[in-house]
């Protein structure tokens, strides 16, 4: 059982050379559609749909090496400042907040360096 103010798992997300072709392969494997809009840069599958959406995104600078080119996502309701200001509190390290495509998140590292984000509700 989830608490109204409880964060949810929301979106699986691949920093990657071509956010687009990533989309299309991932598209394929999950038979559902890239959304309108993909470019190299940024693609989502499934933003408007039912389940979790996948999020392809270019990041700045270089491609992470090694482990956790998949991130975790986190979903917060209306209260999602206040949930990244509490999970900072915890002793995540605040990295950026970002916004893109009406898009608002906030990227942390947990204590052992993994990158997670917290996202805004969706615009409606």
């Amino acid at each position: 059982m989830t608490s109204k103010n409880s964060v949810q798992v929301r979106m699986y997300s691949f920093d990657c050379r071509d956010a687009a072709a990533l989309a299309g392969f991932w598209s394929g494997v999950l038979m559902r559609p890239v959304d309108d809009g993909a470019t190299q840069a940024f693609a989502t599958v499934g933003f408007d749909g039912d389940g979790p959406t996948w999020m392809f995104h270019q990041p700045k600078g270089e491609l992470p090496a090694g482990r956790n080119r998949l991130m975790l996502d986190l979903g917060g309701e209306a209260d999602w400042s206040e949930q990244a200001d509490r999970v900072e509190a915890l002793g995540a390290e605040r990295i950026s907040d970002n916004e893109q495509g009406g898009t608002r998140w906030v990227e942390f590292r947990d204590p052992e360096g993994n990158t997670f984000r917290i996202f805004a509700p969706r615009p409606e």
